[in-house]
């Protein structure tokens, strides 16, 4: 599970947790942002974190939002990585989105 804080408009840091089950218990496993930005999520909220079909690869998703001009709202997509059973984003500007079968 990712999620985020609710500071209003503004961005925050984001907090991770896993369970064998919806149900719980749950164990929170902190931020899974790192790197500059990652305090603001890098100035993004989670919005949704999307499975890449055929693949094992996640995309994380988070608003932009523009307080002042809503329309300008923007979007932010970083992959997912995973280390020691946890989930990693860090910034990068350039990326390749995996391909069906990638591993």
């Amino acid at each position: 599970l990712m999620m985020s804080g609710c500071t209003g408009w503004a961005p925050n840091a984001a907090r991770s947790a896993v369970a064998e089950s919806i149900w719980g218990p749950w164990t929170e496993l902190g931020n899974p942002c790192e790197g500059p930005g990652a305090e603001t999520t890098y100035d993004s909220q989670s919005t949704f974190v999307v499975a890449v079909a055929g693949t094992n690869r996640y995309i994380y998703m988070g608003d932009r939002w523009n307080p002042d001009n809503l329309s300008d709202s923007r979007y932010i997509w970083l992959p997912v990585e995973w280390e020691n059973g946890r989930m990693i984003i860090r910034w990068t500007n350039e990326w390749e989105m995996p391909r069906l079968n990638d591993k």
